[in-house]
């Protein structure tokens, strides 16, 4: 997802500083948390390792598959570069949707590393750059930087917009929903999108790794890491993670109360909601005729995953405020619908209407963007979703939350 919005964090700053009002200090010991703090303590515990690192650990799994299947893709291209053989081209299709969804899934929470780090764009820019692409190709400087990238496991250069992540490789491996055959692509092209895969793999370790700890995944996720050069990065966090920084809060950490580390949560899920609603699907549903930039973005386009891209997203929503798994009780629309009923019954409702009135859009969407069903998905999502979302928060928080474009 190639962010346009950011949020303001005037307001989360302020609910740190109400939430450290809610504790008193006697004898220099803090006493015990509020109530609404030790409610909201045991959110954070199923929301980070039911939710959150599931989903990443999901995610780098897949990928790591996916940039296995690139590389077989490549050797049977080295050995026959006519061959119409699409099967090792289907098996990666396969890995490629697992890992995207769960990439999808994690869009609520991608403040944290996944900004920081700067992996979103990185691994989710798009349209897809397929003039770049082109142009690589044909250069041979160019390509024996990305050959000598393939044997050392280089991480890419963000400059490379475009070309990088997810989209680059929905564009080799699938023509209007289906696997293409080897014989569809180049060797130099197979090479290249090697690199990518690699990267994309790389990429989804860190984020595990980032949020989980670097030392709590399995060791051949570390040594990638190492041999990446991204091993740095994913030890910028403490022991267990920026995970840990949202369920140990306290003075001098990033998050100074339970209070604040919730109000991050719903921020997210406010955050994607406008995304899908008024970006991912309003920009192309309200492009004027002559505007191709806008009527041209679309995700997922090859695939035909665009609707599953926008559901996905939804979930990542539902997971965060409603939770991940069955079992789970101790979740944020538990304390809403302490201090406010109407408005946790409200996001249950906003939540279904968002799948429902995404599931009506068919695709392909690039050929339904702006149909009628396109229109209602954009206010369901992206204004009644949105403003869901906002009561939440502010019945979390009491303070209105204001969105401001950069």
């Amino acid at each position: 997802m190639k962010k346009v919005l950011s949020y303001a964090l005037t307001a989360l700053i302020c609910v740190s500083m109400a939430g450290c009002k809610d504790t008193k200090q006697t004898g220099g010991d803090v006493e015990e948390t509020t109530q609404k703090e030790q409610t909201l303590k045991k959110v954070m515990n199923p929301y980070i390792h039911h939710a959150v690192i599931p989903v990443y650990e999901g995610m780098a799994d897949a990928a790591i598959l996916l940039a296995d299947d690139m590389a077989r893709i490549l050797e049977a291209s080295k050995a026959d570069p006519a061959s119409e053989d699409s099967m090792l081209i289907h098996e990666a299709c396969g890995h490629w949707t697992a890992s995207r969804l769960y990439w999808e899934r994690s869009e609520a929470w991608l403040y944290g590393p996944a900004d920081f780090e700067g992996i979103d764009p990185h691994i989710d820019s798009w349209p897809f750059d397929k003039t770049g692409f082109d142009a690589v190709i044909a250069d041979a400087s160019e390509m024996a930087k990305y050959e000598e990238a393939l044997l050392g496991n280089a991480t890419l250069d963000e400059e490379e917009y475009g070309l990088l992540g997810f989209h680059a490789i929905e564009y080799v491996l699938f023509e209007n929903g289906k696997a293409h055959k080897i014989s569809d692509f180049t060797t130099p092209q197979w090479t290249f999108m090697n690199v990518v895969a690699n990267d994309l793999r790389n990429q989804a370790i860190l984020l595990e790794a980032c949020w989980r700890g670097q030392g709590n995944v399995a060791a051949a996720k570390q040594n990638l890491l190492k041999t990446s050069g991204l091993a740095p990065a994913a030890s910028r966090y403490s022991a267990n993670g920026f995970g840990s920084y949202m369920t140990e809060t306290g003075e001098g950490r990033t998050f100074a109360t339970y209070e604040a580390a919730a109000a991050q949560l719903i921020e997210g899920c406010i955050d994607i909601a406008n995304e899908v609603g008024n970006i991912k699907i309003g920009t192309a549903c309200f492009a004027s005729a002559d505007n191709e930039a806008d009527r041209n973005y679309i995700e997922s386009p090859y695939s035909l995953h665009s609707i599953k891209d926008f559901t996905d997203n939804i979930v990542s929503i539902d997971y965060a405020c409603f939770g991940a798994q069955k079992d789970d009780a101790n979740l944020i629309d538990n304390y809403i619908k302490q201090v406010d009923e109407k408005a946790a019954n409200n996001l249950r409702d906003a939540i279904d209407k968002s799948y429902a009135a995404i599931k009506a859009i068919p695709e392909p969407f690039y050929e339904n963007a702006q149909i009628p069903e396109a229109q209602n998905a954009v206010k369901v999502v992206g204004t009644d979703l949105v403003n869901a979302l906002q009561a939440v928060y502010k019945a979390l928080t009491g303070v209105e939350y204001e969105m401001e474009e950069e």
